[in-house]
């Protein structure tokens, strides 16, 4: 490691335990106040992450992958990004990472890049009880039945990281391994997807002469059926973190037990050194026993360690969410009584049930756990602003804080190693 990034770990390392309250982000740079929270924000059973931190130990030579699984808190991208660039921060950065059209399969997704496109395209959900196909690693795919189909990717910069892309791996089925890929400025390499499927699963490789912020990519397909088109992952051709998230909305953890071949997917195209998992709000709307849930959580766990048994795994617990109800009442305006609605929220009891399901499983198996919904209780205040108006998801700032503790969290994990192995720090 040499001796500017090591200085820099040390300063970060340093301040790692200062909670950021009311964040802004201007010009790529964070604004806050300090707070310390009621409740210490660490990971439970962090030795179980010693592996991943051997990986993070190694970022300035190699490309460390981190996958962070999960429902709509995940999908709209606020929080794994903030995550995920302040680790790029620390540890490099190595790209974007996954990304997939969202905006295509007309569903909400991060903000900070966008794919469009000439053709209309239908979508299938890891969540739908019927699917025409499979929705691979992405939990989700679009398929259209243009014979030439084109993609167009525009990134933007986050929170300041370099947002240049130099090589792009795009994976889809055009039904047959005859048809060609034109990517303007990029040699392009076809191969078979690396991912349990029909022969004619590809993965195109487009290698940029000189790093660009956006690229075209169109197909010529050459199959009598639909094109399928899964996601893309980017990378800027430097070593650090590439951090993937994918996150459906709806999703819970029985949807990937119905649907393993996303999981086993995910696995073989990412091969992550970290998988986060960040599901069981939607668990806790969903009427399922305390014993039903543990169950799925355990089957979860054994199909990621079948593809890898020594990858290190993280579960998060929900947010504080809540219910919420309508009482009706009548006004006179003028002349004429109207109808008005009194709206009030209050805590979803299932959310504690939840929280104690994944808190215990990871103690009685080994497993890292962040307890995020004891932290959002404590800090009830710093989050009173950060709730969208359904108080089941965040808005951008709520997010972004809840990302940042996350970083934290970690950051504070890593600490704790480094001085057990009387490593530089």
């Amino acid at each position: 490691m040499n001796s500017a990034r090591r200085n820099s770990r040390k300063k970060s390392v340093s301040f790692a335990f200062t909670v950021f309250i009311g964040a802004v982000i201007t010009g790529g740079t964070v604004l806050a106040q300090s707070v310390k929270p009621a409740v210490p924000n660490t990971i439970q059973q962090d030795t179980a992450l010693y592996r991943f931190f051997e990986a993070l130990q190694q970022a300035d030579s190699n490309v460390v992958s981190i996958l962070h699984l999960g429902d709509s808190h995940i999908q709209a991208g606020s929080y794994p990004v903030a995550t995920g660039a302040a680790l790029q921060k620390e540890f490099g950065n190595a790209g974007r990472g996954w990304t997939f059209p969202y905006n295509l399969a007309g569903t909400n997704g991060p903000d900070d890049y966008r794919w469009n496109s000439t053709v209309r395209w239908q979508t299938d959900k890891v969540i739908d009880r019927y699917k025409e196909y499979a929705p691979g690693p992405g939990a989700i795919v679009i398929t259209t039945g243009s014979k030439s189909p084109a993609l167009y990717f525009n990134g933007r910069s986050v929170n300041g990281l370099d947002d240049a892309v130099s090589r792009a791996q795009l994976f889809y089925d055009a039904g047959s391994t005859e048809g060609s890929v034109l990517a303007p400025g990029a040699a392009v390499t076809i191969t078979p997807a690396p991912f349990v499927g029909t022969p004619t699963l590809s993965k195109a490789t487009l290698e940029f002469r000189s790093a660009v912020q956006s690229f075209q990519t169109r197909w010529d397909n050459k199959g009598t059926g639909p094109f399928l088109f899964y996601g893309a992952i980017i990378q800027n051709g430097s070593n650090g973190v590439l951090y993937h998230a994918i996150g459906i909305n709806g999703a819970m953890f029985q949807h990937y037990m119905d649907n393993p071949l996303t999981l086993t997917a995910q696995m073989q195209v990412l091969q992550p050194q970290l998988v986060i998992i960040s599901l069981g709000t939607n668990e806790a709307y969903s009427g399922l026993s305390a014993t039903a849930i543990t169950a799925q959580i355990d089957s979860t766990v054994h199909l990621l360690r079948q593809q890898q048994p020594d990858v290190p795994i993280l579960l998060t617990t929900p947010p504080e969410c809540m219910r919420t109800t309508r009482k009706a009442f009548r006004k006179k305006v003028g002349q004429k009584y109207r109808t008005y609605y009194r709206v009030s929220h209050y805590p979803n009891p299932a959310i504690g049930m939840v929280t104690q399901q994944i808190v215990q499983y990871c103690r009685d198996n080994g497993l890292a756990c962040w307890n995020f919904n004891a932290l959002n209780k404590a800090m009830k205040s710093s989050f009173a602003a950060g709730w969208a108006p359904d108080h089941i998801h965040f808005n951008a700032r709520g997010y972004q804080l809840q990302g940042r503790l996350l970083y934290e969290a970690l950051q504070q994990a890593y600490k704790a190693y480094l001085e057990n192995h009387g490593k530089d720090i």
